[in-house]
């Protein structure tokens, strides 16, 4: 793509590193001194560079890469989560058990909150002593898993002692907080632990608890550290293993359970660039796949919660990376290497084998098309080789992602029982579900999915899952501008990225079970590098598109600003989401 001015297309660059950043830091934090100081720093970083144009002077370049990860890791860890909640349990194992919580003298309560850690079926009651009798004023009885949240009830009762009664499951029980006037109240109770960490702040929203399939990953994470059995036994062993470092470094908290999906989110816009940057072979086109990611609202929700997806989509990715790396190399190593990010992949989510229909396709497109393979990888071979890396290696990285239950057990047959019960859970699923949505209608972003909604005095808090409509929108025509590619003329990287959308997302269309708009998180990186392909030529054949390119980019980076509150719990008005970001009656926030 030829630009007039290598300068002036880095400024543009620069532009789109750096404005949005300082953009966010002005209008959603609260107004401090370090984000203001932060924002005036990266202003007068492009605004130096802009003089240093108009000037005629060269301007000072630094690597955009960094701004766009860090940038990244500000809007994620901007109100991620509590960094501290209860640390300490009581465990509930039988019925009958009771906790009696005695006041120096009778005290009125108007609100008594407590902190669930795992519970199992669990059902318990509190009664308060009113003169010489016992009155039961509250049960609790869920349908579902209510782990490491805090729940606050109001009463109006005055009392010297109340009790907590199991009378069903067993429960892992923290902190119980009494309150009066917003103030806490002095209690005892032989039952120390629930007591230990009355300073801690019972926060009810997603801020301070488990929400969505937190419960599930979040949850079992912290199991596999106390060696206790899993209690989600859905996918596989590895995605939950990853979610458990942040928990050893930050405690068991919201900040904690989420902290390595963070992190992974920020690995991927690397992957991502270099990905682009192999196939397309230039600079700016990388530079336009980091800033898709970046700004990618999909992305940005599943990397801020204790869900498994965002480490099994890199593992995909990386592993189309070294297959095509093999492809224009024809280096061994690099497909060894494919397998064993394939095999990781499985061991976090078995959608990650959809990545083998994407393989087949690819191998039978190279054979077809007579690319260019050395001797050793040509014809019969290439498949042979494709069976070593994608069988052979990733059927042995696979069963090392179950390593640890074998070291716990030491019973191989245990992991044969995770897989029976795996396979048991997806193939007798009939549940239903309102925010369920059929594959054709992810790619037009027709059913969003609310992960978290708590509305109070005209004021929402929402985390939705969808995706960029100036992402997904055009990435629907530049599918079908691949299509037309390739019956034009066959080149390598239109067909590689076509092949493994296709294979990531097709198989879609013969599941006939409860599916969301989240499972096209894992063809959507390849969506992304479509809409590249897509600029890359506009730009080329057409100049009058040229203007254009970074106005596409510059719309997604702003929708992504105007849309931040429903993806991130930010709390926002009501009539502005509403009326600003409710485009359809489906997108329901």
């Amino acid at each position: 793509m030829k630009i007039d001015g290598v300068d002036r297309l880095l400024l543009w660059m620069q532009a789109l590193s750096i404005v949005p950043l300082g953009l966010f830091l002005l209008i959603y934090p609260e107004p401090g001194f370090l984000s203001l100081l932060a924002a005036l720093l990266l202003f007068s970083l492009l605004g130096y560079n802009i003089y240093r144009y108009v000037r005629g002077k060269r301007i000072w370049r630094y690597w955009l890469l960094t701004i766009l990860i860090g940038s990244f890791l500000v809007y994620a860890f901007y109100s991620l989560g509590a960094t501290q909640a209860p640390q300490s349990f009581e465990n509930f194992k039988h019925k009958g058990t009771v906790a009696s919580f005695k006041f120096d003298k009778p005290e009125h309560i108007d609100k008594i909150c407590y902190y669930i850690g795992i519970e199992r079926s669990v059902k318990f009651h509190l009664d308060f002593l009113d003169g010489e009798s016992w009155k039961k004023f509250y049960s609790y009885d869920k349908d579902f898993p209510f782990s490491f949240r805090w729940n606050c009830i109001d009463t109006d009762i005055t009392t010297p002692q109340i009790n907590i009664e199991l009378t069903m499951g067993d429960m892992m029980l923290g902190e119980v907080q009494f309150i009066q006037d917003d103030k806490l109240l002095s209690v005892n109770t032989p039952r120390s632990l629930l007591i230990d960490e009355q300073e801690m702040h019972a926060v009810t929203t997603y801020y301070g608890g488990m929400f969505f399939d937190e419960i599930y990953h979040g949850r079992t994470a912290y199991e596999i550290m106390h060696d206790t059995p899993a209690y989600e036994t859905a996918h596989p062993y590895l995605g939950k293993m990853l979610i458990v470092p942040g928990i050893k470094f930050f405690g068991m908290t919201p900040f904690g359970w989420r902290f390595t999906n963070v992190i992974f989110g920020a690995i991927f816009i690397f992957a991502m660039y270099y990905f682009s940057k192999l196939l397309f072979r230039k600079r700016l086109f990388a530079f336009t796949s980091a800033i898709l990611i970046t700004y990618s609202f999909m992305h940005f929700t599943q990397s801020r919660v204790a869900l498994i997806d965002t480490f099994g989509v890199l593992f995909v990715l990386v592993s189309y990376y070294f297959l095509y790396h093999f492809i224009v190399r024809q280096k061994l190593s690099s497909l060894m290497l494919s397998g064993l990010f394939f095999g990781l992949a499985g061991g976090v989510k078995w959608l990650a084998v959809f990545s083998a229909a994407g393989f087949l396709m690819i191998a039978i497109y190279l054979l077809v098309t007579r690319y260019p393979l050395q001797k050793r990888f040509a014809g019969y071979r290439l498949l042979l080789y494709g069976i070593l890396s994608y069988v052979v290696v990733a059927g042995i990285v696979y069963l090392l992602t179950f390593l640890d239950i074998y070291l716990h057990s030491g019973s191989f047959e245990k992991i044969i029982d995770y897989q029976l019960s795996m396979y048991d859970y997806h193939t007798t699923i009939k549940s239903t579900h309102p925010y369920s949505s059929q594959w054709w209608s992810w790619t037009v972003d027709y059913r969003p999915m609310c992960y978290y909604r708590e509305i109070e005095d005209g004021l929402i808090s929402s985390i939705t899952v969808f995706g960029n409509p100036a992402i997904f929108w055009v990435g629907s025509v530049s599918i079908f501008y691949l299509i037309y590619v390739l019956i034009r003329r066959a080149t390598l990287e239109a067909g590689f990225i076509l092949l493994a959308f296709l294979g990531l997302y097709l198989p879609y269309i013969f599941v006939d079970r409860l599916m969301f708009i989240y499972y096209f998180y894992y063809p959507a990186p390849f969506m992304m590098l479509a809409v590249v392909y897509m600029l890359r030529d506009l730009s080329r054949y057409f100049v009058l598109y040229r203007r254009y390119y970074f106005l596409y980019l510059s719309i997604v980076v702003g929708l992504f600003l105007a849309f931040y509150p429903v993806l991130s719990g930010y709390e926002i008005t009501k009539s502005y989401v509403d009326h600003g970001l409710k485009w359809f009656s489906g997108w329901w926030f």
